[in-house]
Protein backbone atom coordinates (compact mmCIF):
# COMPACT_ATOMS: atom_id res chain seq x y z
CA UNK A 1 0.00 0.00 0.00
CA UNK A 2 1.64 3.33 -0.83
CA UNK A 3 0.42 6.45 0.66
CA UNK A 4 0.72 10.02 -1.81
CA UNK A 5 1.97 12.81 -0.26
CA UNK A 6 0.97 16.28 -1.82
CA UNK A 7 3.19 19.17 -0.84
CA UNK A 8 2.06 23.18 -1.34
CA UNK A 9 4.22 25.59 -1.80
CA UNK A 10 3.29 28.56 -0.24
CA UNK A 11 5.82 30.89 -1.37
CA UNK A 12 4.56 33.71 -3.26
CA UNK A 13 5.47 34.24 -6.75
CA UNK A 14 7.85 37.70 -7.19
CA UNK A 15 6.87 38.85 -10.66
CA UNK A 16 8.67 41.54 -12.96
CA UNK A 17 8.46 42.86 -16.40
CA UNK A 18 12.01 42.77 -18.36
CA UNK A 19 10.87 44.44 -21.27
CA UNK A 20 12.11 43.06 -24.45
CA UNK A 21 11.79 43.78 -28.65
CA UNK A 22 10.71 41.34 -31.13
CA UNK A 23 13.24 42.40 -34.42
CA UNK A 24 10.64 42.54 -37.92
CA UNK A 25 12.68 41.19 -40.82
CA UNK A 26 13.00 44.42 -42.48
CA UNK A 27 15.56 47.08 -44.15
CA UNK A 28 16.52 50.27 -43.00
CA UNK A 29 13.66 52.36 -44.17
CA UNK A 30 14.17 55.74 -45.72
CA UNK A 31 11.32 57.79 -47.77
CA UNK A 32 12.60 56.74 -51.05
CA UNK A 33 13.24 53.21 -50.12
CA UNK A 34 9.81 52.47 -48.78
CA UNK A 35 8.46 54.11 -52.18
CA UNK A 36 10.09 51.96 -54.66
CA UNK A 37 9.01 49.09 -52.44
CA UNK A 38 5.39 50.39 -52.60
CA UNK A 39 5.88 50.85 -56.64
CA UNK A 40 7.24 47.71 -57.23
CA UNK A 41 4.46 45.98 -56.24
CA UNK A 42 2.30 48.52 -57.31
CA UNK A 43 4.09 47.97 -61.11
CA UNK A 44 4.18 44.29 -61.20
CA UNK A 45 0.77 43.23 -59.53
CA UNK A 46 -0.39 45.99 -61.80
CA UNK A 47 1.27 44.04 -64.56
CA UNK A 48 0.07 40.84 -63.18
CA UNK A 49 -3.75 41.70 -63.42
CA UNK A 50 -3.73 43.12 -66.96
CA UNK A 51 -2.17 39.69 -68.36
CA UNK A 52 -4.86 38.21 -66.84
CA UNK A 53 -7.45 40.73 -68.92
CA UNK A 54 -5.30 40.38 -72.37
CA UNK A 55 -4.31 43.65 -71.93
CA UNK A 56 -0.69 44.31 -73.27
CA UNK A 57 -0.28 47.88 -71.85
CA UNK A 58 2.23 46.65 -68.67
CA UNK A 59 4.52 44.57 -71.10
CA UNK A 60 7.38 46.75 -69.88
CA UNK A 61 6.36 46.65 -66.64
CA UNK A 62 10.44 44.88 -65.88
CA UNK A 63 11.78 47.83 -67.41
CA UNK A 64 9.70 50.34 -65.34
CA UNK A 65 10.67 48.91 -62.21
CA UNK A 66 14.47 49.27 -62.94
CA UNK A 67 13.78 52.67 -63.84
CA UNK A 68 12.07 53.84 -60.54
CA UNK A 69 15.12 52.24 -58.81
CA UNK A 70 17.82 54.04 -61.26
CA UNK A 71 15.72 57.11 -60.18
CA UNK A 72 15.99 56.46 -56.55
CA UNK A 73 19.41 55.14 -56.50
CA UNK A 74 20.37 58.81 -58.48
CA UNK A 75 18.68 60.32 -54.90
CA UNK A 76 20.33 58.63 -52.27
CA UNK A 77 23.47 59.68 -54.21
CA UNK A 78 23.05 63.18 -53.67
CA UNK A 79 25.21 63.94 -50.68
CA UNK A 80 24.78 66.88 -48.26
CA UNK A 81 27.77 69.27 -48.71
CA UNK A 82 29.87 70.48 -46.45
CA UNK A 83 31.54 73.32 -48.48
CA UNK A 84 31.21 76.29 -46.52
CA UNK A 85 30.36 78.58 -49.45
CA UNK A 86 26.76 79.51 -49.32
CA UNK A 87 26.42 79.17 -53.08
CA UNK A 88 28.19 75.97 -53.21
CA UNK A 89 25.93 74.51 -50.38
CA UNK A 90 22.75 75.88 -52.70
CA UNK A 91 23.79 74.24 -55.83
CA UNK A 92 24.15 71.04 -53.87
CA UNK A 93 20.30 71.60 -52.02
CA UNK A 94 19.25 72.64 -55.28
CA UNK A 95 20.87 69.32 -57.08
CA UNK A 96 19.11 66.67 -54.07
CA UNK A 97 16.07 68.45 -54.89
CA UNK A 98 15.97 68.01 -58.57
CA UNK A 99 17.30 64.34 -58.10
CA UNK A 100 14.25 63.91 -55.47
CA UNK A 101 11.89 65.64 -57.63
CA UNK A 102 12.71 63.35 -60.42
CA UNK A 103 12.10 60.37 -59.07
CA UNK A 104 8.42 61.53 -57.48
CA UNK A 105 7.62 62.42 -60.78
CA UNK A 106 8.08 59.11 -62.30
CA UNK A 107 6.70 57.34 -59.41
CA UNK A 108 3.47 59.90 -59.58
CA UNK A 109 3.15 58.94 -63.66
CA UNK A 110 3.09 55.32 -62.85
CA UNK A 111 0.89 55.72 -60.58
CA UNK A 112 -1.64 57.13 -62.33
CA UNK A 113 -0.99 55.04 -65.12
CA UNK A 114 -1.60 51.85 -62.58
CA UNK A 115 -4.89 53.72 -61.69
CA UNK A 116 -6.60 54.43 -65.11
CA UNK A 117 -5.18 50.93 -65.54
CA UNK A 118 -7.72 49.43 -62.51
CA UNK A 119 -10.62 51.55 -63.63
CA UNK A 120 -10.25 50.22 -67.40
CA UNK A 121 -10.46 46.54 -65.91
CA UNK A 122 -13.21 47.17 -63.20
CA UNK A 123 -15.49 48.28 -66.15
CA UNK A 124 -14.37 45.03 -68.12
CA UNK A 125 -15.05 43.46 -64.70
CA UNK A 126 -13.49 40.78 -62.45
CA UNK A 127 -13.83 37.08 -63.30
CA UNK A 128 -12.61 35.78 -59.75
CA UNK A 129 -11.71 36.11 -56.25
CA UNK A 130 -8.32 36.07 -56.67
CA UNK A 131 -8.53 38.84 -59.55
CA UNK A 132 -10.69 40.62 -56.54
CA UNK A 133 -7.77 40.19 -53.81
CA UNK A 134 -5.12 41.70 -56.18
CA UNK A 135 -6.99 44.60 -56.80
CA UNK A 136 -7.48 45.38 -53.39
CA UNK A 137 -3.89 44.27 -52.77
CA UNK A 138 -2.51 47.01 -55.58
CA UNK A 139 -4.86 49.81 -53.98
CA UNK A 140 -3.07 48.84 -50.69
CA UNK A 141 0.07 49.34 -51.75
CA UNK A 142 -1.57 52.27 -54.19
CA UNK A 143 -2.04 53.75 -50.56
CA UNK A 144 1.35 53.10 -49.20
CA UNK A 145 2.89 55.16 -52.28
CA UNK A 146 0.76 58.35 -52.19
CA UNK A 147 1.98 58.61 -48.56
CA UNK A 148 5.85 58.60 -49.17
CA UNK A 149 5.23 60.65 -51.95
CA UNK A 150 3.78 63.19 -49.52
CA UNK A 151 6.35 62.48 -46.68
CA UNK A 152 9.44 62.83 -49.40
CA UNK A 153 8.00 66.47 -50.82
CA UNK A 154 6.78 67.38 -47.30
CA UNK A 155 10.84 66.51 -46.11
CA UNK A 156 13.45 67.21 -49.29
CA UNK A 157 11.58 70.00 -51.22
CA UNK A 158 9.53 71.83 -48.48
CA UNK A 159 11.97 71.15 -45.64
CA UNK A 160 9.27 70.10 -43.20
CA UNK A 161 9.99 67.96 -40.24
CA UNK A 162 7.60 64.72 -40.54
CA UNK A 163 6.11 63.96 -37.21
CA UNK A 164 6.72 60.50 -36.03
CA UNK A 165 3.35 59.66 -36.03
CA UNK A 166 3.00 59.85 -39.38
CA UNK A 167 5.66 57.64 -40.41
CA UNK A 168 5.02 53.70 -41.16
CA UNK A 169 8.47 51.87 -41.07
CA UNK A 170 8.04 49.19 -43.33
CA UNK A 171 5.33 48.47 -46.56
CA UNK A 172 5.50 44.70 -45.81
CA UNK A 173 5.22 44.75 -41.83
CA UNK A 174 3.76 47.86 -41.30
CA UNK A 175 3.47 47.35 -37.47
CA UNK A 176 7.07 47.66 -37.08
CA UNK A 177 8.18 50.55 -34.56
CA UNK A 178 11.37 52.56 -34.38
CA UNK A 179 12.07 51.52 -30.92
CA UNK A 180 15.06 53.69 -29.74
CA UNK A 181 16.92 51.41 -27.01
CA UNK A 182 20.00 53.90 -25.93
CA UNK A 183 22.22 51.02 -25.86
CA UNK A 184 25.98 51.45 -26.96
CA UNK A 185 26.40 50.10 -30.28
CA UNK A 186 22.36 49.51 -31.08
CA UNK A 187 20.75 52.89 -30.76
CA UNK A 188 17.80 51.88 -32.61
CA UNK A 189 15.65 48.80 -32.89
CA UNK A 190 13.33 48.15 -35.72
CA UNK A 191 10.16 45.69 -34.43
CA UNK A 192 7.92 45.55 -32.29
CA UNK A 193 8.29 46.04 -27.90
CA UNK A 194 6.98 42.88 -26.08
CA UNK A 195 5.92 43.08 -22.40
CA UNK A 196 6.98 39.81 -20.71
CA UNK A 197 5.59 38.70 -17.36
CA UNK A 198 8.74 36.67 -15.41
CA UNK A 199 8.77 34.99 -11.73
CA UNK A 200 11.32 34.93 -9.80
CA UNK A 201 12.98 31.97 -11.07
CA UNK A 202 12.77 33.23 -14.55
CA UNK A 203 9.58 31.31 -15.67
CA UNK A 204 7.36 33.45 -17.85
CA UNK A 205 3.78 33.90 -16.52
CA UNK A 206 2.44 36.13 -19.51
CA UNK A 207 3.32 38.17 -22.48
CA UNK A 208 2.03 40.99 -24.51
CA UNK A 209 3.15 42.13 -27.63
CA UNK A 210 2.76 46.49 -27.03
CA UNK A 211 1.66 48.11 -30.51
CA UNK A 212 2.22 51.84 -29.89
CA UNK A 213 1.99 51.03 -26.22
CA UNK A 214 4.53 50.90 -23.36
CA UNK A 215 4.96 48.97 -20.37
CA UNK A 216 3.14 51.48 -17.50
CA UNK A 217 0.04 50.71 -19.84
CA UNK A 218 -0.47 47.38 -19.29
CA UNK A 219 1.14 46.57 -16.49
CA UNK A 220 -2.34 46.34 -14.61
CA UNK A 221 -3.61 44.01 -17.33
CA UNK A 222 -0.74 42.00 -17.49
CA UNK A 223 -0.84 41.40 -13.66
CA UNK A 224 -4.61 40.55 -13.00
CA UNK A 225 -4.46 37.93 -16.44
CA UNK A 226 -1.55 36.23 -14.73
CA UNK A 227 -3.70 36.18 -11.53
CA UNK A 228 -6.48 34.23 -13.90
CA UNK A 229 -4.07 32.18 -15.54
CA UNK A 230 -2.48 30.71 -12.03
CA UNK A 231 -5.12 31.12 -9.97
CA UNK A 232 -3.31 28.40 -8.18
CA UNK A 233 -0.98 31.09 -6.85
CA UNK A 234 -3.22 33.85 -4.88
CA UNK A 235 0.18 35.76 -4.03
CA UNK A 236 1.43 37.50 -7.00
CA UNK A 237 3.85 40.60 -6.08
CA UNK A 238 6.22 42.47 -8.27
CA UNK A 239 9.60 43.92 -7.47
Amino acid sequence: MTRECHVQFCESLRAKFPGSTYQTNVHFPTDINLLFDAMRKVVTLTAELSERHGMSDWRQHAYNVRHLKRLMRAAQNKKRSRAKSEEQQAKRKASIEEAHQTYLDAAQRYLDKARNTLVQLEQQGFVSQLEIALKIEIEGFMKHAIRQIDQTKRRVILGEVIPHAEKVFSIFEPHTEWICKGKAGVPVELGVKVCVLEDQYQFILHHQVMEKKTDDQVAVSMVVEAKKALSGFERLQLR
